[in-house]
């Protein structure tokens, strides 16, 4: 039996939608059949075209995700996306296929699809993927006018620099636009951790460390008068993890 699984894309955030666009091209039996920056626009686009799956963010102009599910009637199966786990409990409420936190990695996302597929009675058509592959949590970010991808742990620090944020890597350095908040809602807590108004830091990075900088790379990067103790107990805490 053929599997052909029609999906849409609603999602504000361009780096989040050419994500869930790549994933969804190595898939095969995902046809994508359109991308929609509001729920708003791809209502009318529901009316009119079958739509078997939607990847939709929760935090959307207008309308919300949550509540646009809950106009559509029937609704199709959703996997939500979003950066807030608060969410959780209601969407499943709303008998969500799954609920994607991003970043998100490839094996993640196959997960949900699976979950999706076990759901509709389609087992055959489950999808298997190499556990030692590269595919690796990433995000996309916007780097002299292009999106460039960029893996979350080859990621060393990022710097804020006036009007720009540097993002240093393994292999390279990295100019964006974005803040260093904005960067701080697009990647993990679990994995990066501010020390300073200007510097934030993977911790699986940090070869050394004191009360006023943690080292990298032979690089002392400063922690903040007004961060020392958050550092301090990510730290103590990341440390204990480890070992």
């Amino acid at each position: 039996m053929t599997i052909n699984i029609n999906c849409i894309i609603i999602e504000d955030e361009k780096p989040a939608s050419d994500i869930l666009e790549l994933y969804i091209s190595n898939v095969e039996i995902l046809h994508l059949k359109g991308i929609f920056s509001s729920a708003t626009q791809a209502l009318n686009f529901l009316n009119t075209e079958k739509v078997d799956l939607i990847f939709l963010d929760v935090n959307l102009p207008g309308i919300s995700g949550i509540n646009f599910i809950k106009s559509l009637n029937p609704a199709p199966a959703v996997i939500f996306t979003t950066a807030y786990p608060e969410y959780a409990v209601e969407s499943f409420e709303l008998e969500a296929i799954d609920y994607l936190l991003k970043p998100i990695p490839f094996e993640r996302f196959i997960k949900g699809v699976n979950r999706f597929l076990k759901l509709k009675k389609f087992e055959t058509g489950m999808i298997n993927i190499d556990k030692t592959s590269s595919d690796k949590a990433f995000v996309f970010i916007k780097c002299d006018k292009k999106m460039v991808k960029i893996f979350l742990d080859e990621i060393l620090y990022f710097e804020a620099q006036k009007n720009y944020l540097l993002i240093y890597t393994e292999n390279c350095v990295y100019r964006t636009y974005h803040s260093i908040s904005e960067m701080e809602e697009k990647i993990p807590e679990q994995m990066f951790i501010r020390i300073h108004r200007s510097f934030v830091v993977a911790l699986k990075k940090i070869e050394g460390y004191t009360t006023n900088y943690v080292e990298i790379r032979k690089n002392k990067i400063p922690i903040g008068r007004h961060y020392s103790l958050v550092t301090s107990d990510a730290l103590k805490s990341f440390l204990q993890i480890k070992h």
